[in-house]
């Protein structure tokens, strides 16, 4: 099978002591057959668990695995910041660190690395209760109609991306948002997107801060702000 030249994958995360070492394990057993040469890196967001003790002992025993900690939680959006800006690899894949997708699936995305920059996950069935999933059904429905991005799964935290595209973003939310904002930002740039299936399962262990309302009127929040900062930009490149 093909292997990318280099492969930064990381995980951002908070909160979670039950699935860390689990995830950097599965991580471990997949990465060295998709990759010539890889790191791992876990962002921690601020977790108030064993989190951060518990990736402290992990990087002691797999010298490929690195730590990114943020001394308090500052959000979704800030923890894939991070991983985007300490990745240093050609290619730089993210998922959580709940255990829900099975990263055996990023075997299938290789072979399109050839033709795209960007290859984008979605889930064909969301394993998830009826208040995330009407979360995520309204911030779709919000970001198709105010940025017209149209993907099949806008939240989706499975993304597999060349660096020399994601690096040069000015990434701006902090929250839930991130995600569509990546994908506007990327669609502006003319950078296509190959959208393949990935399974999605049942969180084991954890809480999962999705199903909160306040997320999604935080990322709801930012898509305006987004929005009108952009038309501010552009008008005020005109007047010049």
């Amino acid at each position: 099978m093909k292997k990318l030249s280099s492969l930064s994958v990381f995980f951002p995360c908070f909160n979670e002591e039950k699935n860390i070492e689990l995830q950097v394990q599965h991580a471990l057993s997949i990465v060295p057959k998709l990759a010539k040469r890889f790191e791992i890196i876990i962002v921690n967001d601020g977790s108030v668990d064993k989190t951060k003790q518990i990736a402290q002992k992990l990087v002691r025993k797999y010298p490929e695995l690195r730590l990114v900690s943020h001394q308090k939680n500052k959000g979704y959006g800030a923890a894939l910041k991070t991983g985007f800006n300490q990745s240093q690899m050609e290619w730089i894949f993210f998922t959580d660190a709940d255990l829900q997708f099975d990263m055996h699936e990023l075997q299938s995305f290789i072979p399109f690395t050839d033709k795209y920059r960007a290859i984008l996950g979605y889930r064909t069935r969301r394993a998830e209760g009826l208040r995330r999933a009407l979360n995520a059904r309204l911030l779709k429905l919000f970001v198709d109609i105010v940025f017209r991005v149209h993907v099949k799964d806008i939240d989706g935290a499975f993304k597999l991306l060349r660096a020399d595209i994601v690096k040069p973003l000015r990434l701006e939310s902090d929250g839930a948002f991130i995600s569509s904002e990546l994908l506007y930002k990327l669609k502006k740039n003319q950078v296509r997107f190959k959208q393949l299936p990935v399974s999605h399962y049942h969180r084991r262990w954890g809480n999962s801060t999705g199903a909160n309302w306040r997320v999604i009127v935080k990322a709801m929040r930012d898509a305006i702000l987004l929005y009108w900062h952009m038309k501010w930009q552009r008008v005020s490149h005109h007047q010049w």
